[in-house]
């Protein structure tokens, strides 16, 4: 496999595959959080389109993978 992101449409998207997702990115996947651009591997999500809740959730990057 190549050592750099490259674009790909999500259904040729494997178990194991890397994803880089940018700013307000929809992710019709289940994806484990790595690392954010935030100092504290904080991010926002929504999940409106999966259970119609509106608010934002906080979710935290894996710890010992996040930090700097």
């Amino acid at each position: 496999r190549e050592k750099r992101f490259t674009e790909s449409r999500w259904k040729d998207i494997r178990v194991g595959d890397f994803v880089r997702v940018g700013s307000n990115e929809i992710i019709p996947a289940d994806l484990l959080l790595l690392h954010t651009s935030d100092p504290h591997g904080l991010c926002l999500i929504e999940t409106a389109n999966l259970d119609g809740e509106t608010n934002l959730k906080q979710r935290r990057a894996v710890p010992d993978l996040s930090s700097p």
